[in-house]
């Protein structure tokens, strides 16, 4: 399916996978909208790389976390661009700098909690719900939510982040049936990026860090998980006529789904 013109709004746009995300989408002719929170000066870099290579973007600041926030946000897209086609949730947190041991209940406090809950799982049902009619009317809407392989297994359970991030999928589920037939939902899972904040922007040459090695040796393909296949998954189901709430892990095989 041929998606140029179409019109796509990226929360977390400035991040790692968020601007490979932006990035993939301008290369099918797609008109970016790069949604951040605080990252103003990464997020206006995104729009120069995309604006440079002929492609059409722009930035937008919301916090998800912030209905009204949220509904500004989305009717600038459309004011701005026209439309609006596409939404990737893919803005998240993954400590919201809380340093937790791993398995620490009593550490994970119910403030802590709802925190997690609200910017991972309760921002992208916000973002899909005020994006809504829009997607609706363009007769094609497309919804993609960026969750995590923390959903798809038994390992990794005791990060802090792994309760909200595996909701992203049923969240999925719910939307994609909410929203039929005009928009189809989905979600990618990726695994342990470690170009992107999460893996801690990418092993050192040299360096020793153990938690690199176990996840590597989990992984059936001995690999971390590629940045750019997980931002392809994501195009491809902008690009899917007939896939709906579904969730592809994308792990170099850490979980078997």
């Amino acid at each position: 399916m041929d998606i140029s013109g179409a019109v796509a709004f990226v929360t977390g746009g400035s991040g790692g996978l968020g601007s490979r995300i932006c990035t993939l989408l301008a290369n099918e002719g797609v008109r970016v909208a790069i949604g951040y929170h605080q990252g103003k000066d990464r997020a206006e870099a995104v729009r120069e790389r995309i604006e440079a290579a002929g492609g059409t973007a722009l930035t937008i600041q919301l916090n998800q976390t912030d209905p009204v926030s949220i509904e500004s946000a989305i009717s600038k897209v459309v004011a701005d661009l026209g439309s609006l086609d596409i939404v990737v949730n893919n803005a998240a947190i993954a400590s919201g700098g809380h340093s937790i041991e791993l398995g620490d209940l009593d550490a994970f406090t119910p403030e802590i909690w709802d925190e997690m809950m609200t910017v991972n799982v309760k921002g992208p049902y916000l973002v899909a719900r005020a994006a809504a009619a829009h997607l609706r009317a363009s007769k094609w809407g497309r919804v993609v939510n960026i969750g995590s392989t923390l959903g798809h297994g038994d390992w990794y359970q005791d990060r802090i982040f792994a309760p909200s991030k595996a909701a992203v999928i049923p969240l999925t589920r719910f939307l994609a049936a909410a929203l039929a037939p005009d928009v189809t939902v989905n979600c990618v899972a990726p695994g342990l990026m470690v170009e992107t904040a999460l893996g801690g922007g990418g092993p050192k040459p040299g360096g020793d860090n153990a938690a690199y090695d176990v996840w590597q040796e989990r992984a059936a393909l001995k690999s971390f998980t590629d940045i750019d296949d997980v931002a392809s998954q994501v195009v491809y189901f902008c690009k899917s006529r007939t896939t709906t709430g579904q969730s592809i892990g994308v792990d170099a095989g850490v979980h078997f789904h």
